[in-house]
């Protein structure tokens, strides 16, 4: 049974080329944000490093498990939830990974994991250049997990400019959507808010989108910070500023998402599928 409301706690981070620093940092917010009663803590795209990629496979195949049963014990021993926001995990193609979200529950379990499905690789000229699929492997399936009794979706950053990933999640029964991201400033300042609130306003979800800030060591690409938890009206429920680390804290209320599709039944109009 869903509950009536769920708390959540979105981590704004700065993560460096250094793991442990990061992790540090991490578990402080943590704390804070278990001293605000979270019922799930959010994390970005990238939470635990941002490094070279000659550095990828040690850090996929040696750093990421200690830091994914590092976030199952915090959430046994704390009873929360964690939105690993997207880490490196291994493929079966040479020096390829994943980047990978994880959703853990308030047990220690690994609910879902999701692959990231698209790719950013893009040269908007004299402004920004990066792509990602030098090194990272798309994703193929859909994925949602169930936490605390409601049905999340897991997409990443890029994802958000496909609006069909997120129909396929609110067909699947999803109330909440996670999109943790890097989003550059360039396209952030353009696009990043009014990405998230058609997301949530198509489909009536909650939007959880936690975001890194600061400049990435190794681009040199700022990012463009800006968390965002958003309602399925379409109302920005909390806000993180562009620079600085922070925590966002917002309790998801589903008894009014319950109202607004029984009095706005969206879903239901639906006239074109497939």
């Amino acid at each position: 049974m869903t509950p009536r409301r769920l708390r959540i706690a979105c981590l704004q981070l700065n993560a460096g080329a250094g793991w442990e620093d990061n992790l540090k940092k991490i578990l402080r917010q943590t704390d804070r944000a278990l001293g605000g009663h979270a019922d799930l803590i959010a994390l970005p795209e990238n939470f635990s490093w941002r490094g070279k990629p000659e550095n990828f496979f040690q850090f996929a195949h040696q750093v990421s498990p200690r830091i994914i049963r590092l976030f199952r014990e915090i959430a046994r021993e704390s009873n929360v939830a964690f939105l690993l926001g997207s880490i490196l995990l291994p493929s079966a193609r040479k020096n390829r990974f994943y980047n990978t979200s994880i959703l853990i529950s308030e047990k220690g379990r690994v609910a879902a994991h999701y692959h990231k499905i698209h790719l950013f690789d893009i040269a908007l000229k004299g402004k920004v250049r990066a792509k990602e699929s030098d090194c990272i492997c798309p994703g193929r399936r859909v994925v949602s997990g169930d936490v605390r009794g409601v049905r999340m979706g897991l997409s990443v950053c890029y994802d958000v400019r496909f609006p069909e990933l997120y129909r396929r999640l609110a067909e699947k029964g999803c109330r909440l959507i996670f999109v943790p991201a890097n989003f550059t400033a360039v396209t952030g300042a353009a696009h990043w808010e009014v990405l998230l609130r058609a997301r949530a306003i198509e489909n009536q979800v909650y939007i959880v989108a936690p975001a890194q800030t600061g400049v990435h060591p190794v681009t040199g690409i700022k990012s463009f910070g800006t968390s965002l938890i958003v309602d399925p009206w379409g109302r920005v429920v909390q806000r993180a500023g562009r620079d600085g680390e922070e925590i966002l804290l917002a309790d998801l209320d589903f008894e009014a998402q319950d109202r607004l599709g029984r009095e706005f039944p969206v879903l239901a109009h639906r006239r074109i599928k497939g």
